[in-house]
């Protein structure tokens, strides 16, 4: 009796929680709604619904979204209610970093139990984004306030890993004490190959971009604050240069045959240079999901599925920007790979990911056993049924910041003041005229679609 109101209780639990997030918008829903015409509504939805105001990728979607609508003091408050998740998050596994496993939450029934609290690089990249929202009102001091931010995050990133590389040693063992084999992949997961390329394997590691490191030599830069820190803007674009030597095509200054030769009645050139800075997003980030792969439990003699992380495929990308001005052009490097970092991260992890979905798919199997020999075929069945239920509905609420741009291009030139500035994105064309009247501008494209373009800038 006690067995059948368990399960009534868990099945009744299920389609109520459904039924109460019907109104949410899903993932492929988020990602399918960023077109012109759609993505007003997408972005109010997302807005008032707070249904998941306590999970961390919640608060990066809206704010990415956010940000590339123009609205960058909303946006950075919705990444500052990131921040304070995340904090709490690592403020409790600072006291105990050998149990970081259990502050991700229960993983009994699936990998989608867990609750996310991103990876490396999403938060390296929320604060870098950010950076780009202070930079657009003109705090040049707050955006490098938060490039500093974005270093200092990565050293608790570093600390987990070590910790995660711990777990999954024990887990594995645990595993084989089970009779499972954990030390391949399993036949059939849609990832293998994508984590064997040549890019993948290459990564120096799966947290620190070059994109933000070249963003953050600039940005101190502009602000003065290079040498006032020793040299921190120097520090930044070697380590830059170190993750792609690609960035050093990032700059490029006029050449001197191209330097106007006649002079104004003051003995100054008629033409007087300014410093553009043009920073293009483009594209979503592969969106998480959680893959059921058929692997042999109990020696061999049965098979069920195990769960693991996987991703569908970037969407809306650019693969060529070209930009021109009346005396120049060039073809800025893509120094943001995100589904890169996100694959190189599944690679470095999967080990211990494999190892305890097959403990879950194990301790669920048994557990079903264990039911059918004391309710008969009818309780195994049953029980089976409930933990599934329960399994692929916490699968469907796992999420990543699945707005992430998928690629990131830096360009800084020089031009003369009241030149057109032409950008090329994927052959479509956006021109505007620079100022005639400041030292330097930054002009930030967000491409979400190839009909939804938003170029905003800021002069100084």
């Amino acid at each position: 009796m006690r067995s059948s109101v368990l399960t009534f209780c868990l099945v009744t639990s299920f389609f109520c929680t459904a039924f109460a997030q019907a109104e949410s918008l899903n993932a492929q829903q988020i990602r399918s709604g960023l077109s012109k015409n759609t993505f007003p509504y997408t972005l109010a939805t997302l807005s008032t619904d707070k249904s998941n105001k306590d999970q961390y990728w919640y608060w990066l979607d809206l704010a990415r979204l956010q940000q590339a609508n123009g609205d960058f003091n909303l946006s950075i408050q919705s990444f500052e209610h990131a921040y304070a998740i995340l904090d709490e998050y690592e403020n409790r596994a600072t006291i105990s970093l050998r149990n970081v496993g259990s502050f991700l939450g229960s993983s009994f029934l699936s990998k989608g139990s867990e609750t996310y609290y991103g990876k490396g690089y999403e938060r390296t990249l929320m604060h870098t984004l950010n950076a780009l929202n202070y930079l657009m009102i003109g705090d040049f001091e707050g955006s490098s306030v938060e490039m500093r931010r974005m270093e200092q995050r990565q050293e608790f990133w570093l600390k987990e890993s070590e910790e995660k590389i711990k777990e999954a040693s024990e887990e594995k063992l645990k595993a084989q004490r089970q009779g499972n084999d954990t030390s391949y992949i399993p036949q059939g997961y849609s990832m293998a190959a994508m984590l064997e390329d040549g890019d993948v394997r290459s990564m120096a590691n799966n947290y620190q971009d070059p994109f933000s490191y070249t963003l953050s030599s600039i940005i101190l830069d502009i602000s003065g604050q290079s040498a006032a820190s020793g040299n921190a803007g120097e520090i930044s674009l070697k380590r830059a240069l170190s993750l792609n030597p690609d960035v050093s095509k990032a700059f490029l200054k006029l050449p001197q045959n191209k330097l106007p030769s006649q002079k104004s009645d003051k003995g100054t050139p008629s033409l007087a240079k300014m410093d553009i800075t043009v920073i293009v997003l483009s594209g979503e980030a592969p969106s998480l999901k959680i893959e059921k792969v058929r692997f042999p439990i109990f020696h061999g003699a049965e098979y069920t599925s195990i769960d693991l992380p996987a991703y569908n495929p970037p969407l809306n990308d650019v693969t060529l920007v070209n930009i021109t001005t009346d005396r120049l052009r060039m073809q800025p490097p893509r120094l943001l790979k995100s589904n890169v970092m996100a694959y190189k991260t599944l690679k470095d992890e999967l080990p211990g990911e494999l190892a305890k979905s097959v403990v879950r798919a194990t301790t669920k199997a048994v557990a079903a056993k264990q039911a059918s020999d004391h309710f008969g075929i009818l309780g195994g069945f049953v029980a089976s049924l409930a933990m599934d239920a329960g399994s692929s509905f916490a699968d469907s609420g796992h999420r990543n910041w699945e707005v992430l741009p998928n690629s990131g291009y830096i360009a800084k030139l020089e031009a003369y003041k009241g030149e057109t500035l032409t950008i090329t994105l994927n052959g479509q064309e956006e021109s505007f005229s620079l100022p005639s009247d400041k030292k330097g501008a930054v002009v930030l494209v967000s491409y979400l679609t190839p009909d939804n373009i938003r170029i905003d800038y800021v002069t100084y």
